[in-house]
């Protein structure tokens, strides 16, 4: 059995944070499984499953069936780009990662949409990767680092205004297409190329407009918990956060 993953989880108790558990992700031939353990390791060489309490993750609850209406990704893959996997270390965590299949197969609709529909400012998909009948990861064309990263490294300065701007003509194109994003915030846009151009991605909460939000509804402080149904307003709501945070970016330090 091999041991794919592991983090350890942390909690507030007295004001202090303290270690809570670690959780495992563990592989034996085409099975998954996780484990929650109190003990703490280095590496995952120092993991043995025997003592663990291990769960098994339902292959159909990771990765749904390939339509073969949809895009397989070339093969051998392009070299510029990114497979987009989900994660199972947060697998049981929440309703959402345990229907990971249902997230993958949301962002693979509307990923299928934008491959008709190309944008400068959207992210470029090849297609899905395939493997057993199943989709596997979602191929993108790799871009840079994420507005979030870039405003913190401080590497050079950002022109908000050109950023805002092309930030809102992906958006307008998704709303065109009646597609809503639903979670427009600083990690979700990549910098691109030399001339900083803002890339959305990660289309797993996206929605057609006047649908319920998904399982996946939007980043905990960058979205507003008042919207339940996907309308522009949610993306101009992210954009409003985003104009926001690159204004504080700008604001001389204290000290």
């Amino acid at each position: 059995m091999e041991v794919l993953e592991q983090n350890e989880a942390f909690v507030e108790e007295d004001g202090d944070i303290v270690f809570d558990h670690t959780k495992i992700i563990l592989r034996d031939g085409s099975q998954y499984f996780y484990a929650r353990t109190k003990q703490r390791y280095g590496s995952n060489s120092e993991v043995d499953p025997v003592y663990l309490d291990l769960h098994p993750i339902p292959t159909s609850q990771i990765w749904p069936s390939f339509p073969e209406t949809f895009t397989r990704a070339p093969d051998p893959l392009p070299q510029n780009c990114y497979v987009k996997r989900p994660s199972l270390l947060h697998y049981s965590d929440t309703e959402a990662t345990s229907q990971l299949s249902t997230l993958i197969l949301d962002e693979a609709k509307a990923c299928e949409i934008l491959r008709l529909h190309p944008h400068p400012n959207i992210a470029q998909y090849f297609g899905c990767t395939v493997d057993d009948g199943r989709i596997t990861g979602l191929c993108f064309v790799k871009y840079g680092t994420t507005l979030l990263e870039r405003v913190y490294e401080g590497s050079r300065d950002i022109d908000a205004d050109i950023c805002l701007r092309g930030i809102q003509n992906g958006v307008q194109h998704l709303h065109r297409l009646s597609l809503i994003h639903c979670d427009i915030n600083p990690a979700n846009i990549l910098m691109s190329g030399d001339n900083d151009v803002p890339i959305i991605i990660d289309f797993d909460s996206c929605r057609r407009e006047g649908e319920e939000l998904g399982l996946k509804a939007g980043t905990r402080g960058w979205t507003s918990e008042d919207f339940k149904v996907a309308t522009p307003e949610i993306d101009q709501y992210g954009i409003s956060m985003i104009k926001d945070f690159l204004s504080s970016a700008k604001e001389p330090k204290e000290g």
